[in-house]
């Protein structure tokens, strides 16, 4: 509660690159309508380090599956695989690894790849404001 309300949850598009199909797009191999990508309503999650997919999402984009990490999640300690894909939001755009999650669950924008593309939330207003990315 902030201000005597309560702020509410901040979701905002997100589109979901393949990484490999993304990078050949870079470099002119690949047109970009070819890349295999998911639009999705994501939920921005300050509290989350990383990004978090469902993972029929993940297999869906074919997103390679680099081993597991423990980490601490929603309902406790738990192992978790981790992926990469890149994320884009309005004009930015994010190489980042994902944690899976089960399928069916909501997905998340944590905020490395928020500080990669120069995003941060105003707790005022709950939106996403654009501004330079972190290079420290």
């Amino acid at each position: 509660m902030r201000g005597g309300r309560v702020l509410g949850y901040v979701y905002v598009e997100a589109v979901f690159y393949n990484p490999f199909d993304y990078t050949e797009f870079v470099q002119g191999r690949r047109r970009l309508e070819d890349v295999r990508r998911s639009v999705l309503k994501a939920l921005v999650d300050t509290g989350a380090t990383f990004p978090a997919l469902p993972e029929d999402v993940v297999e869906m984009l074919g997103l390679p599956i680099y081993g597991e990490a423990e980490a601490e999640t929603a309902t406790g300690r738990e192992k978790v695989r981790v992926s990469a894909a890149v994320i884009q939001i309005e004009d930015r755009t994010s190489l980042s690894y994902i944690i899976i999650r089960p399928r069916g669950t909501t997905p998340l924008i944590g905020v490395v790849a928020l500080e990669q593309m120069g995003f941060r939330v105003d707790p005022a207003t709950g939106k996403l404001i654009k501004g330079l990315p972190l290079m420290l």
